[in-house]
């Protein structure tokens, strides 16, 4: 089975694949260079229709792939590539501690260009996953679930989701997802992609921290994606996932226990080596404490950043404009936390923390921008 994805073409009507295989649309719209639509849909065929074919010829693909290894050889060739890893921990939001691995520049270069070839051959992503993409954030995902009207809510992700990513499962994902499904099926294309890949593999696993991992299982998750989409919208259940977190939802209340057998069984479909975390599996409606992702969707269908989140962002910037005003400098660090806070929370609830800015700025009558520029951040 092939599964191939193509971009949605910005209409008040969502195409339809019939349209898509009775030249209702043009070829042109579908791919990546002509469309600043971040939406995408999705099918599985026995054998992808002519229609379908990218702009780049699979001899193309398959020989920039092999100009690819050429370049960079002697790091593909490094059979312990630990040392071209610094490795460190990052705190997580909800607790303990994230290991990342940062590539050292030449090898991050290298993935940076391996990505971009890939992107070149027209790989895109599931409708449903929102993680590592352009102009789609958790807010976009949540959105999804909002405009649902949903009430009723399951949440679970994978344990260790990059990690447990092996090389072979990967290439094993690629074979079904068009059009590497063509390149895969000739020998020298298989083998030159399954090369250049190896390239962003460490300690059998992927590595946190490098510009492969995120795009590459965005990729070779899609048909996990489908079917998992396809199953739940059959029962009015609207299924996104963010990296390996996995949001599920309804209007009405559900089986949640069902819900989580068919992902189970879906995984097992494909052989994948992801694990479901049953401490991080949840169920429950708007009603309750409904967060996701660090956002919650409240009762009245409102995304928001929280009560506690709003009164400790007021207080850090009543302390911020207070310092500044009686000349206690901030560090630079957290003057450029504080705004990056602001400018997140803007975009989920512009108006709620424009009001909050404007009501600070008219009672100390300063002006928070020139603030932020005394600092240069």
């Amino acid at each position: 089975m092939i599964y191939a994805t193509v971009r949605r073409k910005i209409e008040p009507k969502q195409i339809t694949w019939e349209e898509v295989l009775f030249d209702e649309v043009s070829p042109a719209d579908f791919f990546p260079q002509t469309l600043q639509s971040t939406g995408t849909i999705t099918n599985r065929f026995m054998t992808v229709p002519e229609k379908l074919k990218p702009p780049m010829k699979i001899e193309t693909m398959i020989n920039k792939l092999l100009s690819f290894n050429i370049s960079h050889a002697s790091l593909i060739a490094k059979e312990d590539k630990s040392d071209l890893y610094t490795h460190f921990c990052i705190p997580k939001k909800t607790g303990g501690l994230r290991p990342i691995d940062a590539p050292v520049s030449e090898l991050q270069n290298a993935l940076g260009e391996l990505v971009d070839l890939l992107k070149s051959f027209g790989l895109l992503y599931h409708t449903s996953a929102f993680a590592y993409i352009k102009d789609r954030s958790i807010v976009d995902c949540l959105k999804r679930h909002q405009l649902n009207d949903s009430k009723w809510f399951l949440k679970t992700d994978f344990s260790g989701f990059f990690p447990n990513t092996t090389l072979d499962f990967t290439m094993k994902m690629l074979k079904m997802v068009y059009p590497l499904s063509e390149v895969c099926a000739r020998p020298e294309g298989l083998h030159a992609l399954r090369s250049a890949l190896s390239l962003g593999f460490l300690n059998g696993g992927l590595p946190q921290g490098t510009k492969l991992s995120p795009f590459i299982t965005n990729v070779l998750m899609i048909p996990i994606d489908f079917e998992l989409f396809n199953r739940l919208a059959h029962r009015k259940i609207v299924y996104t996932r963010y990296a390996d977190d996995m949001h599920i939802s309804a209007q009405e209340k559900f089986p949640y226990k069902e819900i989580v057998e068919i992902i189970r069984d879906v995984l097992k479909m494909f052989d994948a080596p992801y694990v479901l975390k049953d401490e991080k599996t949840h169920f429950g409606s708007r009603a309750g404490r409904n967060w996701n992702l660090g956002l919650m969707l409240n009762k009245d269908n409102d995304i928001t950043v929280g009560y506690r989140t709003k009164k400790q962002f007021k207080a850090m910037m009543t302390n911020f404009i207070l310092d500044t005003i009686h000349e206690k400098p901030w560090p630079v660090e957290d003057v450029a936390t504080l705004k990056g806070k602001l400018s997140y929370y803007k975009m989920i609830e512009p108006t709620y923390f424009e009001r909050i800015v404007w009501n600070m700025e008219r009672k100390w009558r300063v002006n928070v921008k020139q603030l932020f520029k005394t600092y240069q951040v």
